[in-house]
């Protein structure tokens, strides 16, 4: 309680200066900028700075401030940042913050969407306490002041842990924001720019406005969701009990529209008829499901989402926004949820791509890299993971089975490695543990790569290919490959790369047919994000919903419980 007092006394001194013109001690906020930090300043601080007394109120003093804090609550509120709140309120004297509605109605949007998220418990706690009626004037004030320090805290790991905390399950723990950051939040308001300060704080673009907007709707649809109870596949023209809930849920989603021919669905009728079926197709196209009628697993799974589960996935995958760029010139762009590919060039999608990815067993990482060459006719080295597991217990049945691949055993993995004989291999005594060997297959035909490899740098191995199994590309569900990313249009990115660097299709055509492996460098270097959304602003610009494949979305299974709170909190 000393040093925090002794911190009042340090900046109320510095206030003092700032009220009666000695200037701003920290960098303001600009709207076209994010929030920096002070290197000098840690995370841990809670100090405030500049907060543009009015003179005429004499400042209180720690103590007070802290007592009158409490005392504004109700007996169940316990602020997060007591400490932090205690030297903010009396640097002001106690006056409020949070006058502006417009600025308390586009903070109260931000803090709905994060507790929704379910990321972290205490913004929910947040979100139920300013919904409280018992909450009123100064108290509803600090409980703002409260959540938007936490709400800066979590804005300022985001960049370093996000990954970690947006598509994990342990959370992380709160702390007071910088002083710099405190310091933005304050001067912004005190200059009448808090909705401006808040817009530079969400995120941007087409996706964030289409997810934005899909969210308000669907927190909206209060009420029970029919449910699908049938476990076994209902194909068409099968009788089930579920199919007047089937109809609800149809007619919900717009999926039986007079436009289309397909209101009239006798929905006191138990046949799965034709119509549904056709609105079923329809809806399954919406989740990037098989759009084949039929009502499986994952399709029932789908159908038996209620709007406030979807709302609470919306809300995760808005703050993964924050790890995206807010607008891509050039660059490959890879949603693998959604299994595609998107290739901008000078801001333009130059090329769309069906993609294969990691299996659940071998995910395809969140990474940010950027291809810098392109390898014509590439070798593959197998790595040592899929050499134990996948080809090491074929060789030991059949060592037959390397040469009619294509496959050359070398004893280990440098460049002058020796090739090895594979019939002179005694492979009963070689085990996933003791394996000496590298695989590679040579470039053809059956090459698991295809006629190209897009490398890029990375700690993991991953890289963009082509595939010689064009055959799966057709598939909806694409989660096959043991973590590379497996490229449709392979051929089609290779023209587009190497010709920007001086190769024409008459030199690409003859690199491939002589069938040597030609390594071409990349000019500028493109940049390659795979990431990971599973709700986002589709071609139509309506939301669209992918499955959640890598089991990423579970903490939106608690963020959906907050959505009733969330509800009554921004409407």
């Amino acid at each position: 309680m000393l040093l925090t007092k002794v911190r009042y006394l340090q900046v109320m001194i510095m206030l003092s200066g700032l009220v009666y013109g000695a200037g701003t001690v920290f960098p303001a906020y600009a709207d076209n900028q994010p929030l920096q930090e002070s290197s000098a300043q840690s995370e841990a601080e809670t100090a405030v700075v500049s907060p543009s007394l009015n003179p005429e109120h004499s400042a209180v003093s720690y103590d007070q401030s802290r007592g009158q804090i409490l005392a504004s609550l109700p007996h169940n509120a316990s602020p997060r940042y007591l400490d932090t709140l205690s030297t903010l309120y009396a640097a002001r004297a106690m006056q409020p913050l949070w006058q502006e509605r417009a600025v308390v109605k586009a903070f109260e949007q931000q803090l709905a969407e994060v507790a929704m998220s379910g990321v972290q418990p205490q913004f929910a706690r947040w979100v139920e306490q300013l919904t409280d009626p018992a909450l009123t004037g100064m108290g509803r004030d600090i409980v703002l002041s409260d959540a938007m320090l936490g709400y800066l805290d979590y804005l300022a790991i985001i960049p370093e842990r996000g990954e970690q905390i947006l598509y994990g399950s342990s959370g992380y723990k709160m702390k007071a924001p910088s002083e710099a950051r405190i310091s933005q939040w304050q001067n912004a308001f005190n200059r009448g720019d808090g909705v401006g300060f808040l817009a530079s704080l969400a995120p941007k673009g087409q996706d964030y406005q289409t997810l934005q907007k899909s969210l308000v709707s669907l927190m909206a649809q209060a009420g029970p969701w029919p449910q699908l109870v049938g476990t076994s596949t209902l194909r068409p023209g099968q009788v089930s009990s579920d199919i007047p809930a089937l109809h609800s849920i149809l007619s919900h989603y717009g999926m039986l529209t007079k436009e289309s021919g397909l209101a009239d669905s006798q929905p006191g009728s138990s046949v799965y008829n034709q119509t549904l079926v056709e609105g079923v197709k329809r809806f399954q196209r919406q989740q990037g499901l098989e759009a084949d009628g039929v009502i499986g697993a994952q399709t029932r799974a789908w159908l038996n989402t209620s709007p406030q589960q979807r709302a609470a996935i919306i809300a995760l995958n808005i703050q993964r926004l924050h790890l995206l760029p807010e607008s891509v010139n050039t660059g490959i762009m890879v949603n693998i949820p959604d299994y595609s590919l998107v290739y901008y060039l000078n801001g333009d999608k130059a090329l769309q791509s069906r993609v294969i990815v990691g299996r659940p067993d071998r995910k395809t990482p969140l990474m940010r890299s950027a291809l810098n060459n392109v390898v014509v006719n590439p070798p593959w080295n197998v790595p040592q993971t899929l050499a134990r597991k996948d080809i090491l217990p074929k060789v030991r049945q059949d060592p037959g089975y390397l040469e009619r691949r294509g496959y050359t055993i070398f004893r280990g993995w440098s460049q002058d490695a020796q090739s090895v004989d594979p019939f002179m291999v005694d492979w009963s005594t070689i085990t996933e543990n003791n394996l000496p060997f590298r695989f590679q297959q040579k470039p053809g035909a059956q090459n698991s790569l295809g006629r190209y490899k897009f490398n890029m740098p990375n700690s993991e191995a991953i890289y963009l290919h082509d595939t010689p199994n064009h055959n799966l590309f057709g598939r909806e569900q694409r989660a096959l490959s043991s973590g590379c990313v497996r490229v449709n249009k392979a051929a089609e990115l290779a023209d587009m790369l190497l010709e920007d660097n001086g190769w024409n299709r008459s030199r690409i055509a003859s690199a491939l047919d002589a069938g040597n492996t030609r390594y071409v460098a990349i000019r500028q270097q493109v940049p390659v994000t795979l990431y990971y959304l599973t709700a986002f602003s589709g071609n139509n610009g309506q939301t669209a919903f992918r499955t959640d494949i890598y089991n990423y979305d579970r903490s939106a299974s608690v963020g959906a419980n907050s959505v009733t709170n969330a509800r009554l909190l921004i409407q």
